[in-house]
Order: C-alpha cells, then structure tokens, then sequence
C-alpha cells in the first residue's frame, strides 16, 4: 500500500501526455511534474487515485543532461508553460514520440511519424493572449492561472508573448489601481473588471484589445482608453466586451467598439488578412506559414484541382491554397469569420475560393456533386464532427490532409477514417507552442486504392 504523504526515491521511466515524469512505487505508477526520463529523485506522493497517483518533485538526485534551469521566473506556479525545464531539441523529441505513441496506442495507427519541426526563436511567440484580472491580499494581480486552479500568478515579464504585452497588463493595473475601476472578485461576485485580451499583429505591430467586465458598464472608460492610445499608439483598436460567464476569455456576450475600427491587418504566406476581435487567426503565424507549406507538399495539388478547406476560419489556409489549385470551397460555422475571409479574398484579388457558413451537416450535402480531389481539415481541439467524417467518407475523397493541434482527437479521427479505407502515409509534428507540451501536426491519408500511386514526401 502506498500511502498518502510518503517519500520515495524514484527513477522516471517515461513521461505524460502533458510531460509529467513516469515513476513507479511497488509497480503503482506516479506522475510528477517537472522531472525527467532517466532522474532519479525524492518525490512526495500527495495524492492517489485508484489507478494512479500524482507527486511532488522534492530533490533530484541525479539530473538529466537534457535538463535546463527555466528563464521564466513564474514557471514553477504558473500553468501557460509545462517543457521549459527540457532543452529545446529534448522538447521537440518529446513531441514526435507523444505524437508516435498516442497514434499508436489511442488510434491503432502504425505510420511514418517525422521529426519535430521547430523554431529558430522558442520565445515571444504568441501574437494574442488573455490576462485575468483579481485581487489578492488588498492589491490587483494579473496574469494567467495556476495549474489545475483559478488562482492567478501576478506575472511581471512572460516569455511566450511579446515583451510589449507585460507592458500593457503593468499598464492596466496601474490605471485600474488609479481610477479606481472595481476588479471582479469570483469568490464575492462583486466587481467590474475581469481580465483583457491582447492581439498584435506581426506584420505591422498594431494591436487590438479587449477589456472584458462582469457588468455593462466600465467605469472611467474614456479615461482607460485615452491614456492606453496615448501610451501605446500601436493599440489600434480597443473593445468593451461584457462575459457574465464563467469564463472570461469566451469573447461570445455583448461588445462595443471603444476606440478605432475592430479591424486588425497581418500578413501570412504573403497574403493580407483582416480580422475582428472575435476571429480566430493562428497563434504562431511564423510556424504557421510552416504548417501551410508542408499541407500544400502532402496535398500534391495542381491547377486542375477542387480542394475542400473545412474549418476555414478568416479563410488564411483557403487563400494559401488558391494560387496552388483551380478552385477552393471552404466553410466555417462562425458568421463573422466567413465575413473576415470574404473581405481578405477580395482585399488579395482571389477569385478562385468560394466560403460558405454554417455546420458540415449543412454544407457537405450542398456540395455532394462536387469532384472534390483534396480535403483540408483543421479543426479545433475537439477534432472533427462524426457527421463531417461520414460525409467525407462517402464522397470518396482520394486525398485528406488534416492538420491538428490535438494528438488525441486526431487519432479518434484517423483510427474512423483507417476503417473507412484511408492510410495514413505520414504524420509531421510541429512545434507550435514552444515551452508546453501541446502539439501541431500534419497528417496525410490517402484511399487505400491510390495509396501506392502517389509518395508522402
């Protein structure tokens, strides 16, 4: 019996899914964060579950090599990062294996699993972020939250957005402190401000925000956004949003437009692209132009082509796709973001793509008579609808390239496809989100009958 606030030397024998060290006590597996495959350490265990437990890292006995001393000095309390103890190629490593070995065990999915492809600069990568707002102890803190907890770490400087980020949260509390704006509170539900959304654009550093509050109205607001423009001209736009959910980065409540035009302009795979507060874009556009690259290499595509792009968002994929192929549909159940790819195909001149909105259930039977040659999926975490995969298996599409930044979910959704007569010829991870344990990826499948006529590159 292993019991509950007990020490053991440990040797980790492997790692998570979220990169927690693998021990086991009298063959009761314990996971532990922050150690490393091949340490030996003292670990407490403090909690236990039926078929696991979780531990505490107390002292390392014997370091790996492949361990590094974190830049970030929030690390250890905050949750936005969970690989930086790892040197940067170990990362990478640790995610062609999770990649290999999720396929494998969650999607029966035996394929060519190629290395991580990864980034010059692993740091300052992220172009939007959400900053929640507290209190604590009398004072205003702000950052992001505490693993498995809705405690807030007070962050003075993050490594994974731009430095002018943890600029502005400074900037915010300061002037929330000084015009006595009410913080939230979840705990009394009393209070105004909840947090703010930051995103910057690459190509021109401009910038959009959005302050997010319990209630309808935001005290001293014209006050807020004169000094924020006045102190950083690069804020574009600035919106009022009111979230009375539970989670205030779900920017789906009432919003008001306090300065500028809620269009923010960026650039990728040298197309422009407008966006509003509330479109997605990629986090990571310099990868991202990577991730594009490599679905258009899978693809194999020609000028002849009719290509599929589900889950189009602002439409970046779709655009990156027209110059490639004669014809592009693609469809996205969010209103606005179909407006946003609409207005960037006319602003670069693409008359090749044509966007539709609502949900696969509605758009695959209007384009049933379509010989459609390339499907590109890139869902969001949840992976694909089962609707969407059943439409798409009986189109007999010849060639699937999916694009995933969740390894589980995708290998759900291959592992159907696999039984609906797809092999996957490749599987290529990218490091999308440096410094965590989350992973990209492209996939290319290909019907069983035309497999061997066409290499994975």
């Amino acid at each position: 019996m292993v019991d509950n606030n007990t020490y053991h030397e440990v040797v980790f024998t492997d790692l998570t899914h979220d990169a927690r060290g693998v021990c086991r006590i009298d063959g009761y597996p314990v996971f532990v964060k922050d150690a490393l495959k091949g340490e030996r350490a003292l670990i407490k265990l403090i909690k236990r579950n039926a078929n696991f437990g979780i531990g505490r890292l107390v002292d390392i006995r014997e370091a790996s090599p492949y361990r590094k001393i974190p830049i970030c000095e929030h690390y250890e309390v905050c949750g936005g990062c969970n690989t930086m103890h790892m040197d940067y190629q170990t990362q990478l490593n640790f995610k062609e294996h999770r990649t290999r070995t999720t396929l494998k065990k969650l999607g029966h999915i035996e394929t060519t699993v190629k290395p991580t492809v990864g980034m010059n600069n692993p740091y300052y990568y992220r172009n939007k972020t959400f900053i929640h707002f507290g209190m604590r102890g009398g004072r205003i803190v702000a950052g992001l939250h505490q693993p498995q907890s809705r405690d807030i770490v007070n962050l003075k400087r993050c490594h994974v957005f731009p430095k002018v980020f943890s600029d502005i949260i400074r900037f915010i509390k300061s002037n929330m402190s000084d015009l006595d704006i009410p913080i939230y509170s979840s705990r009394s539900d009393k209070g105004v401000f909840r947090g703010v959304s930051i995103r910057q654009s690459r190509s021109n550093e401009a910038m959009t925000l959005v302050l997010v509050t319990k209630s309808s109205k935001l005290p001293h607001k014209d006050a807020l956004v004169e000094r924020l423009i006045t102190k950083y001209p690069k804020i574009k736009t600035i919106v009022h949003h009111v979230n009375t959910g539970e989670n205030p980065a779900v920017l789906n409540g009432k919003a008001k437009v306090l300065h500028g035009d809620d269009v923010l302009e960026d650039t990728l795979m040298q197309h422009r692209y407008t966006m509003s507060h509330k479109s997605f874009f990629q986090i990571n556009p310099v990868q991202t132009q990577l991730v594009y690259k490599q679905a258009l290499k899978y693809a194999n595509v020609n000028n002849t082509m009719t290509v599929l792009d589900a889950y189009t968002g602002i439409g970046s994929l779709a655009l990156a796709l027209a110059p490639h192929v004669g014809k592009v549909i693609a469809f996205d159940i969010e209103k606005e973001a179909i407006k946003n790819a609409r207005v960037n195909a006319k602003m670069n001149a693409i008359e090749n793509v044509v966007f539709h909105h609502g949900e696969a259930s509605q758009i695959m039977p209007r384009i049933s008579d379509e010989a459609i040659d390339v499907l590109f999926v890139d869902p969001p975490r949840k992976g694909c609808d089962q609707a969407f995969l059943e439409h798409v298996t009986a189109m007999n599409i010849a060639r699937i390239v999916y694009i995933s930044c969740n390894v589980s979910t995708l290998a759900r959704d291959l592992n159907y496809l696999q039984a609906q007569g797809y092999h996957v010829e490749a599987v290529t991870p990218f490091d999308m989100f440096p410094q965590t344990s989350h992973i990209e990826s492209v996939s290319l499948l290909i019907k069983e009958e035309t497999s061997h006529e066409n290499d994975s590159s």
